[in-house]
């Protein structure tokens, strides 16, 4: 499985390859309205408050989103996501070993990171937390809080409107937003969008990339005359 990075060519894309680093945003500053639109419903059952986890913590995290191949191995000449994503073909695209980069980010202390869902609720019921209103034991090793938090993870975090499907989506959790590195290697290949604004910047992409990771792999992306088909082809 490959993943990838679809991304506008400005100062801010060329800052972050410069640095092999990629950049996790707080999850009010997406183009999705529905990113902080979750929530504990109120229940009938008394629920202890010390299996609840804290929902606006939640909403504080920062993400990183990105698309992977695991179900469509078309991901990189996918026209919506070089749409939405790509600046209309006039961006970039970084391709990434997966195993290198999630060791990467795992040294870097991301370890919260799994393949998105589509079109479950992003509201839950108190009452559906796991703890002793259940009936359930409070036992050692055994932490309501912690299974409770994956559970919200997974329904807030990892779940996105049945729309957006097409982008086969993988997400990592940081803590903080802001740039974390990963390992020049983990870089396999650099798609550049036909429509890029320059030779000048196409050039300087390819430049800096290859700084990063001397074996990486130049592609460019265009449209398929006559069609509404993308073709990626090697190019350098």
């Amino acid at each position: 499985m490959a993943l990838y990075k679809f991304q506008t060519a400005n100062l801010n894309s060329l800052t972050a390859l410069k640095k092999h680093s990629l950049y996790f945003s707080a999850l009010d500053k997406f183009n999705d309205a529905t990113e902080t639109m979750f929530g504990l419903l109120p229940s009938e059952t008394p629920v202890s408050s010390d299996c609840v986890p804290d929902v606006e913590k939640l909403k504080q995290c920062s993400v990183l989103c990105m698309a992977t191949d695991e179900t469509s191995k078309d991901v990189e000449a996918n026209l919506l996501m070089w749409t939405h994503y790509g600046d209309q073909l006039s961006g970039i695209c970084l391709v990434f070993n997966e195993s290198r980069l999630k060791d990467s980010f795992k040294r870097s202390g991301c370890l919260l990171h799994q393949k998105v869902t589509y079109g479950y609720p992003k509201q839950i019921s108190k009452e559906q937390l796991v703890g002793e209103h259940m009936g359930l034991e409070s036992v050692a090793g055994v932490d309501f809080l912690n299974i409770n938090k994956s559970r919200l993870m997974t329904s807030f975090i990892f779940n996105k409107p049945k729309c957006f499907e097409y982008e086969n989506e993988y997400r990592f959790v940081a803590s903080n937003a802001g740039l974390i590195e990963y390992t020049p290697n983990s870089l396999e290949k650099i798609i550049i969008g036909s429509n890029i604004h320059s030779t000048e910047l196409r050039d300087i992409f390819i430049e800096v990339s290859r700084t990063v990771s001397p074996n990486v792999e130049v592609f460019e992306a265009r449209v398929t005359e006559n069609s509404f088909r993308i073709t990626v082809e090697k190019c350098l």
